[in-house]
């Protein structure tokens, strides 16, 4: 049977559909003709009524502009419709339940959907990428929404939660830059909403700010904490102020809020989540209260405008990436009781001027301070033990450094690429410098090592660099500065026979 492409049609069975049995239902598993603009899906086959559409069964159907469901339908399954980018219409079933993860992903031609009263679930990103959806209508019957389900929605502004909702997931509503409320019925037993924004139903937690938010907002007073992703990608607030109650913040809370200028962190606030202000690039300074002793992984990863920050005595622990890409701190005093760095904490902090390591510090972490241009001083330790890879790498500005006193190891191109330094104190009892550790550009003229250096890796320092020590040490650096094709060279002669 070939379809019309301009009338709507009753596919044959027969020839237009793979479909299969299960429990005495059909499942449409896949709809064969291509070019086709309107399909109304029969109710039955071979005597038996159709309840699923099966996974992919429609996928990237281009020209399909309008589809009829039959009255016994119960599931679309998973990427059932995805890719039908010019569907416009769907005459929904009244018998319809679940709608599967990607059902209708990617159908940018949707303006518009009412679902029918019945539907329990929808699926993960299950609208997904429909850009042109401007209204959904959800019924009492939907008790759960899934990850993405409709996420890049590009001009929804509105959506309102009916009083069956139980589970929204938190990033239900990802990447929708037009939608500036979320409405809940004053039924729900689980979700309330406070100026368009979500909350727990005892108001306790803020679960989300939609995107599209503008200004000023004032986090009610009941709050006491902001969840995971709560105001990620608000990148249209100026300014959000926070109650003096609040006592957590999520993962991710403040992420890429992008506008946001100024942000007062209550004293009763004992956590920070990971990523809680990654990417908020135009904040320029912050007070962490006094009960914070973490901060995490990226809590401040890319904050470029950041000028200072005040750490209070409380933190002892500084996550992977905290500071990393802060390209305008210039000013940071790290606490009597920080114990631990993490890698890469202050990667790209190029305004950085000087760093003090407190006595519990026994390690400076990779990449630590990697590129940060401006650092001239820095204050060890003297409880310090290693420099690991990379820990100053690009550090341009700085010109003298005292190593501390217990100091047994240096990193792989822990000072590499510091073309300004010219002088370099090394104490006894440093055992190891590892491969370029000094690099090939440094200003290091002459240096004087403790006998204490029992291993070189390659050229450790640059080759212009001459040695002051004993014999023993000498002789290891003199073996270290070989270039890189000597061992090769050596390990040939060994070998070499007459006929080679």
């Amino acid at each position: 049977m070939t379809l019309s492409t301009n009338a709507s049609a009753i596919p044959n069975p027969a020839t237009d559909f793979e479909w299969s049995v299960e429990n005495d239902a059909v499942t449409l598993d896949k709809f064969l003709p291509e070019n086709t603009t309107s399909v109304v899906v029969p109710a039955e086959i071979d005597g038996r009524p159709v309840v699923k559409i099966g996974v992919r069964a429609f996928k990237s159907q281009t020209s399909l502009t309008q589809v009829v469901l039959p009255t016994t339908l119960r599931e679309i399954g998973d990427s059932a419709f995805s890719g039908c980018e010019a569907l416009s219409q769907i005459v929904w079933s009244q018998a319809l339940e679940q709608i599967g993860n990607r059902a209708f992903a990617g159908c940018s031609a949707l303006t518009q959907i009412a679902l029918p009263d019945g539907v329990k679930s929808i699926g993960e990103t299950a609208f997904s990428r429909c850009a042109a959806l401007t209204q959904v209508v959800l019924p009492p019957s939907v008790a759960a929404i899934a990850d993405g389900a409709f996420s890049r929605c590009d001009s929804l502004t509105q959506i309102d939660l009916p009083a069956s909702l139980e589970e929204l997931a938190e990033t239900a509503f990802f990447s929708c830059r037009s939608l500036t409320a979320l409405r809940v019925a004053p039924q729900n037993p689980s979700f309330r909403d406070f100026e368009g924004v979500l909350l727990s139903s005892d108001g306790k937690t803020l679960l989300r700010c939609p995107e599209g938010k503008t200004g000023e907002f004032v986090v009610p007073k009941s709050v006491k904490t902001i969840g995971d992703e709560a105001f990620f990608r608000c990148s249209r607030l100026t300014q959000i102020v926070l109650p003096d109650g609040l006592e957590k913040i999520g993962d991710a809370a403040f992420s890429q809020c992008s506008a946001l200028t100024q942000l007062e962190i209550p004293s009763k606030v004992k956590k920070l989540g990971v990523d809680a202000f990654l990417g908020c690039s135009s904040l320029t300074q912050l007070v962490i209260p006094s009960k914070i002793k973490a901060i995490p992984d990226r809590a401040f990863y890319r904050c470029s405008s950041l000028e200072r920050i005040e750490l209070p005595e409380s933190v002892e622990k500084i996550g992977r990436h905290a500071f990393g890409g802060c390209l305008s701190l210039t000013q940071l005093e790290l606490p009597p009781n920080v114990k631990s760095l993490g890698d890469r904490a202050f990667t790209g902090c190029q305004a950085l001027r000087r760093v003090a390591f407190p006595e519990r510090i026994d390690k400076i972490p990779e990449y630590a301070f990697f590129h940060c241009a401006d650092l001239a001083e820095i204050v060890f330790s003297p409880n310090v033990k290693e420099i690991k890879i990379g820990a100053f790498y690009g550090c341009l500005s700085l010109s003298q450094l005292e190593l501390p006193k217990g100091l047994t190891k240096i990193g792989e191109v822990a000072f590499d690429d510091c073309s300004s330094l010219s002088q370099v104190v090394f104490p006894d009892g440093l055992e190891k410098i590892c491969n370029w550790a000094f690099g090939s550009d440094a200003a290091l003229q002459e240096i004087t090592l403790p006998d204490s250096v029992k291993w070189f890796g390659r050229r450790p320092f640059p080759r212009s660099t001459t040695c002051r020590a004993c014999p023993e040490v000498a002789r290891k650096f003199a073996n270290a500065q070989k270039p890189d094709w000597w061992e090769e060279m050596e390990a040939k002669a060994k070998t070499a026979t007459p006929e080679n």
